[in-house]
């Protein structure tokens, strides 16, 4: 029984030990994980700042399609006017006047807003947006289709 105390201690100095020994790599972890959430961080905040550069490019892109959209209509209300009637002019510079006012919407707002706008909308009517989405889908995949078969065309020819 006398060796019980004696194994105890020596127990208890070796996990001293191991603990003292243990102490700088313990430290070191814990520089290593604040460095990688530090470095997370930047990434983080740097791909959001990406992200909204292209948000912002793709808003004035879409703003100025629709200005454009708007002085085709604009110039096409004319034509309609002497070819169908005034009446019909006039719905085509109500549409030309209503795209016109969505750009200048569009040009007026951040993309904070904008997101926002649509999280509201989308919350609102949600099959509306999935319609809208899948609408824009097909829309894409088939200006994707007819630029992929021009790509061929242009390799056979």
């Amino acid at each position: 029984m006398a060796r019980t105390p004696k194994v105890k201690k020596v127990v208890a100095e070796t996990i001293k030990d191991i603990t003292t020994a243990a102490a700088p790599a313990a430290e070191d972890a814990k520089l290593s994980v604040a460095k990688v959430k530090e470095q997370a961080s930047a990434l983080g905040a740097e791909a959001l700042d990406s992200a909204r550069k292209a948000a912002n490019q793709g808003k004035e892109m879409a703003a100025e399609a629709l200005d454009e959209i708007s002085r085709l209509a604009a110039s096409a209300a004319s034509v309609v006017d002497e070819r169908v009637g005034t009446q019909y002019g006039d719905y085509a510079r109500k549409a030309a006047s209503s795209v016109s006012e969505a750009s200048a919407a569009l040009h007026g707002k951040d993309i904070d807003a904008l997101v926002a706008d649509t999280k509201a909308f989308v919350r609102k009517r949600p099959a509306i947006a999935i319609g809208a989405l899948a609408a824009v889908g097909l829309f894409l995949t088939s200006m994707l289709r007819g630029s992929s078969k021009k790509s061929s065309d242009d390799t056979k020819a």
